[in-house]
């Protein structure tokens, strides 16, 4: 029988084991009740060719048919009647494969399976006792076995992780033959019932285990027998070397400071820093047993960030890492994303005019103006169908912000809050007319510059005039009798502008060579 390299933990199981030797060699104690035999033992629980006769040799047993009351006896679990039994897939995200097929929902997983994960991949197991166990991304596993015994309580599970990440979650294991186990190539982890976590990098020979909830024993080749690891700690066992001392998990982040509603595709998800942390993992599954993962990944600063997710409802998972790489205590919280339709981003606008650029799933939009950022009483609140729009409003500073709807009615969510500056538009121009001539002229402030414009139709466009000056005041050539269009506006030192003003209307007196200027007409909202 050849020698394996990690020494399997029959002993933390109730089993027994010749130290440093392969699974076949783990012996279940089975108790006897009255009217056993070695004979009726053979024919209930042993499978060809091994019989009653070894297992006298092995108790040294005297008289085979007369064993007492409680007598323990070891059998080699090589020698048992073996029952095959399937995992089932019940999530799965990303690249997965099983035997470099394509994996399926629902899909059955039988014992010698190799379960590959790529970048994003992940795969939620539900074995037939109802552990489960989750294959993180970037990983490679083989369910080495998933078994029960004729006439034996419990299930056999072996599982070894060549290379990533797993995370389990044990059903309690009853029955003399029940076990659980992860193999690597540097250690082995076996259990009873518990949750914990299990890592391997084969390249670099190291393996870790982080233990959350129960007990797990942990081995390696250089250790002499198996170590108790509590939960609350971890371990990280190198090849070559003695298992060191358990450290302590850190503590779980502070999610309390995270908002219950995230309202943007690009999720930015800040945190308080862990005392020791160097790294966190993040992740967000749709079941708050995290068996549905949909997003993983490890962050170098308390800031976890995830994008293109659906709308939908989540629970939110962050555990920090220490500088050995082990994985503390999780922290977690309920959240949801709200993101559609989508927000449009405000655009460049000439003054007073609020634009916005368009989003694929709106079929309109809804605008909100407020006295500030907060918009605790809004001024304007209003569905909008084009990708602009004119506000009327006196001068000051508002906030503003806009929304997309979609063809159901539903409003999506805000926009950043962006600034709307309305400064005051110039006062009523006056008009003097001399030598065919006409003279614009109204109150302005120092350093402002104008655009002026005079137009035959309502719609200002088709122009007579359309001229930027740097002074309260225009001249131009008098046009032909009729009536007309005039509008200014100012631009300040700042960059500022105003909107344009009311439009008066300008219009020659047939009988004497005059023209009359209009007050400026109210606009509409």
């Amino acid at each position: 029988m050849a020698r394996q390299s990690v020494c399997l933990l029959g002993a933390a199981l109730g089993l027994a084991a010749c130290s440093g030797v392969f699974a076949s060699d783990l012996e279940v104690i089975y108790t006897t009740r009255a009217g056993d035999t070695l004979i009726g033992l053979e024919r209930q629980y042993l499978s060809a060719p091994f019989g009653w006769k070894g297992v006298k040799a092995l108790n040294r047993i005297s008289n085979p048919m007369r064993i007492p009351v409680g007598t323990p006896l070891r059998i080699p679990e090589s020698w048992l009647r073996v029952e095959p039994r399937i995992a089932r897939v019940v999530a799965l995200s990303g690249d997965v494969t099983m035997d470099g097929q394509p994996l399926a929902l629902d899909a059955k997983v039988p014992a010698g399976a190799i379960l590959r994960t790529g970048a994003g991949g992940f795969i939620a197991l539900a074995m037939p006792d109802e552990s489960r166990l989750t294959v993180q991304p970037g990983s490679a596993a083989r369910m080495e076995k998933i078994q029960g015994f004729q006439g034996f309580t419990g299930q056999n599970t072996r599982i070894f992780l060549e290379q990533g990440r797993v995370e389990t979650t044990v059903a309690p294991q009853r029955g003399p033959a029940a076990r659980y186990q992860i193999r690597t190539p540097t250690a082995a982890l076996s259990v009873r019932g518990t949750a914990f976590r299990a890592g391997s990098d084969a390249l670099s020979g190291v393996a870790q285990a982080e233990v959350t909830a129960g007990e797990v024993g942990v081995s390696n080749a250089s250790s002499s027998g198996a170590a108790a690891l509590p939960a609350g700690f971890g371990v990280v066992a190198r090849a070559g070397q003695p298992l060191p001392s358990p450290r302590p998990l850190l503590a779980a982040p502070s999610l309390d400071g995270v908002v219950a509603v995230f309202e943007r595709v690009d999720m930015q998800i800040p945190f308080p820093a862990v005392d020791k942390a160097v790294a966190y993992r993040a992740q967000i599954a749709r079941d708050a047993q995290f068996s549905d993962v949909v997003a993983t990944a490890v962050f170098t600063t308390p800031r976890a960030r995830f994008n293109s997710l659906p709308d939908g409802s989540y629970q939110l998972r962050i555990r920090a890492i220490d500088a050995e790489g082990l994985e503390g205590y999780d922290a977690t919280r309920p959240i949801e994303l709200r993101a559609r339709p989508e927000p449009p981003l405000a655009v460049k606008a000439p003054p007073g005019v609020l634009a916005w650029t368009p989003s694929p799933e709106a079929a309109g939009f809804r605008l909100q103006i407020g006295q500030d950022a907060s918009f605790a009483t809004p001024l304007i609140e209003q569905d909008v169908d084009g990708l602009r729009t004119e506000p009327t409003l006196g001068p000051g500073q508002y906030a503003w912000r806009i929304a997309s709807l979609h063809a159901t009615g539903k409003r999506g969510p805000w926009s950043d809050a962006a600034t709307l500056d309305i400064r005051p538009a110039p006062g009523p121009a006056s008009v003097e007319g001399y030598n065919n001539r006409l003279r614009f002229a109204w109150a302005g402030k120092p350093g402002q510059i104008y655009d002026v414009q005079l137009a035959r139709d309502e719609a200002f466009q088709d122009l007579l005039v359309d001229q930027r000056i740097g002074e309260a005041a225009l001249t131009i050539v008098a046009p032909g009798p009729g009536r007309y269009r005039l509008r200014i506006r100012a631009t300040d030192p700042d960059g500022g502008g105003s909107p344009w003003s009311g439009t008066q209307n300008l219009q020659s007196l047939l009988v004497l060579p005059a023209w009359t200027l209009s007050a400026p007409a109210a606009k509409s909202p």
